[in-house]
């Protein structure tokens, strides 16, 4: 009798045991893809606890909650030849539901976990289609920037959502450009700036401002002069003084 007591409490025991072992806890605002003895993909377990096969366990888990990403594309070259250097950000968050049920569905559930990686690859290859049509003023025009990052949005999400991968959308921050480019496109901006502005005004004011330039060309006309001839009056100056 006693024998069997003990070989009745040793299989419940073992029984929990057991079940412990084939219980999983998946956390919440994650998923996990669980993996065969020859580690096939076999399921992918919600939040929650679950009790797994014969031979089943859990391979990987991904949080499914929305993350920012934020990467730099490097060397992408303009349509006039200028490289440039481009940061960018956008959110998204983990779907494996999304997966099409295909021969590769078990590759592309591996490549959860990788999900940066990819979106900063595609990020970077329709960056360069994109930005290789277009010039360096073009870039930097508010209309046309909005729209390149609306149709980059759409083609991201477009090639990121059978990866299991929802994409909310791109942000274009600082584009960075050589420093002698990004030198002569302030200053056409700001020369563009001024000439707008003058336009705007009044005639009678116009002609007040261009006045004004006018006057400080004769004030400071020295000013003007090529360096060779600026350096000739200097001297100039500098010996009549000393005759005094």
């Amino acid at each position: 009798m006693t024998l069997i007591i003990t070989l009745f409490i040793t299989t419940i025991i073992a029984a929990i045991i057991y079940r412990r072992q084939q219980t999983a806890i998946v956390a919440e605002d994650s998923v996990a893809v669980t993996v065969n003895k020859d580690r096939f993909v076999k399921r992918v377990l919600p939040a929650g606890r679950h009790l797994l096969r014969p031979f089943e366990r859990v391979d990987f888990t991904v949080e499914t909650k929305t993350k920012l990403v934020q990467n730099r594309a490097g060397s992408i070259t303009t349509g006039d030849g200028i490289v440039t250097h481009i940061n960018w950000s956008g959110t998204y968050a983990i779907d494996p539901a999304l997966i099409p049920a295909a021969a590769n569905r078990s590759q592309k559930l591996r490549g959860l976990p990788n999900a940066e990686k990819a979106i900063a690859r595609q990020v970077d290859i329709n960056l360069r289609k994109l930005v290789g049509s277009q010039t360096v003023s073009d870039l930097f025009n508010p209309n046309t920037r909005d729209r390149f990052e609306r149709q980059l949005s759409l083609l991201l999400a477009d090639k990121l959502k059978v990866m299991g991968i929802i994409f909310n959308g791109l942000n274009l921050q600082a584009i960075e450009l050589p420093g002698e480019v990004a030198e002569a496109l302030n200053k056409a901006k700001a020369i563009a700036t001024l000439d707008h502005t003058i336009r705007q005004l009044d005639p009678t004011t116009r002609e007040v401002v261009r006045g004004a330039y006018h006057l400080d060309e004769i004030l400071h006309w020295d000013q003007y002069l090529p360096v060779p001839s600026r350096r000739t009056m200097q001297r100039l100056e500098e010996t009549n003084a000393n005759r005094l």
